[in-house]
């Protein structure tokens, strides 16, 4: 998988959970944290960041912050 195809499926998933499941950064690294088997991207860095990052970023342009 790509890593824009990652962040996509990343998101989807992210967005799938219930509204108070997904409303703090806290919440945002814990999902992170339980994505990283399941997303197999090329990376040189830490996966665990990049989908942090992807849902953190979500979660503040959406207006959970």
């Amino acid at each position: 998988m790509t890593k824009g195809e990652a962040e996509r499926e990343c998101i989807r998933r992210w967005r799938d959970l219930p509204r108070q499941q997904r409303a703090t950064l806290d919440q945002a690294a814990a999902f992170a944290a339980s994505l990283v088997g399941e997303m197999d991207f090329p990376t040189s860095g830490d996966r665990a960041h990049f989908i942090r990052d992807w849902l953190q970023r979500d979660l503040q342009l959406r207006g959970g912050l």
